[in-house]
């Protein structure tokens, strides 16, 4: 049975640190070597031009690069518009330092100006993450949590934390790890996976800078169990998302582009990687936090 409403436990006290969270996960999850290549002019994938139109940005503003992480056979495309806050070296690294088989379920990373809409970052449901400022590595890790929440868990109700398993455990706590996660279930899911992950990473635990960690220990012990070494550092990655389809960035019929058209798609037969697809509960459904 799962339970009615929103998370509505207190937040744990004392509150979590997030500046010693922040410092402690950068010291232990650390840059992965890479790589990078730039699209030709007049390109772009159609998630980012998608992007670009919903937010009025003009999509000829966005440098488009693949960055090859040497712990995956297959690229990310990234999408950086020229006054985004994140630099390009900001995105390579924040995202690179994320456990392979966690950093597997975003698609594209995209860094924007400001939105003025209340919001550092989100994630769709597509595995697409957008920031609009240079991003903290907690920040990143409660995107990609999302992403995992929608469908790394695909043998149980999506998203994940809307089951009855995620909820009944939460119930079973006496605090919310952070105020931010008593929102919904959705983001309960993601500011417990800032926990998760530094409670495996981290030597000494969670309770290194939260006393009172068994408050909120069924929460992150969930997220750690279910999604086993997808949060642990090592191995390589075994999921992905398609690339989206690399289309014109002008829609102009007097638009000409003069470079090849980029080769893009993931070879999935071939690099023993399995291909995530967003479930149709979950299609279409974004995050702003």
């Amino acid at each position: 049975m799962v339970a009615a409403g929103n998370p509505d436990k207190p937040e744990v006290n004392p509150h979590i640190p997030y500046d010693r969270l922040e410092s402690d996960l950068r010291n232990n999850l650390h840059p992965t070597q890479s790589t990078w290549d730039y699209w030709g002019a007049g390109w772009i994938p159609q998630g980012c031009k998608d992007l670009a139109n919903t937010y009025h940005l003009n999509p000829a503003d966005f440098t488009v690069f693949n960055v090859h992480y040497t712990d995956c056979s297959a690229s990310w495309t990234f999408c950086r518009h020229k006054d985004a806050g994140a630099s390009e070296i900001d995105m390579i690294d924040m995202l690179g330092r994320l456990p392979v088989r966690m950093r597997s379920y975003t698609r594209h990373l995209m860094a924007t100006p400001g939105l003025n809409d209340g919001a550092a970052a989100w994630t769709w449901s597509t595995g697409d993450t957008v920031v609009e400022s240079a991003p903290n590595l907690a920040t990143l890790v409660h995107e990609v949590s999302h992403s995992l929440d929608w469908h790394a868990l695909p043998q149980y109700q999506q998203p994940f934390s809307s089951s009855s398993i995620w909820q009944d455990n939460y119930n079973q706590d006496s605090a919310t790890p952070t105020g931010y996660g008593r929102t919904n279930w959705m983001e309960n899911f993601a500011e417990t996976g800032m926990v998760g992950v530094y409670d495996k990473v981290v030597p000494g635990g969670i309770g290194n800078i939260e006393s009172n960690w068994n408050s909120i220990f069924h929460q992150y012990a969930t997220y750690q169990g279910y999604l086993g070494d997808k949060i642990i550092p090592g191995g390589s990655c075994a999921n992905r998302f398609d690339d989206t389809a690399p289309v014109t960035m002008s829609n102009s019929a007097k638009f000409r582009v003069t470079s090849p058209k980029p080769e893009t798609g993931i070879d999935f037969a071939g690099k023993n990687i399995t291909q995530i697809i967003p479930s149709k509960e979950v299609e279409g459904l974004f995050i702003k936090g």
